[in-house]
């Protein structure tokens, strides 16, 4: 397992076409998210974990030439051979796919607030 630090950084270097990047974090059956953009992004992600959280991988938006733009999520290497990690990155696709069916936002949708996973 990596350290907070080397998560961070993991943060830090997402590719450059990704916009809204950020640590996924799975807490109490929630999605919970430490942004490209928050000012102690080590602070967050170590308040995360102490409530219980584990970070699983990284996430983002990117632009792309059929859609405003496209959603992604990867596992963090570590967690690559693990189901559950990828079960918790399904989910959190269908989270949007289900939010850009409606007149939404959804970078501030997933940044910006926790979802409950669906049934």
């Amino acid at each position: 397992m990596r350290s907070n630090k080397e998560v961070v950084n993991e943060l830090r270097t997402a590719p450059a076409s990704w916009i809204d990047a950020a640590i996924v974090v799975v807490l109490d059956n929630q999605f919970k998210f430490v942004g490209e953009d928050h000012p102690d992004p080590m602070t967050r992600l170590n308040s995360l974990q102490e409530e219980g959280g584990l970070a699983i991988g990284l996430a983002g938006v990117t632009p792309t030439a059929y859609t405003d733009r496209a959603f992604v999520a990867q596992v963090f290497e570590e967690y690559e051979d693990q189901g559950w990690a990828h079960q918790y990155m399904d989910k959190l696709r269908r989270i949007v796919r289900g939010a850009n069916s409606k007149p939404a936002d959804v970078s501030y949708l997933l940044w910006n607030s926790a979802r409950r996973f669906p049934g």
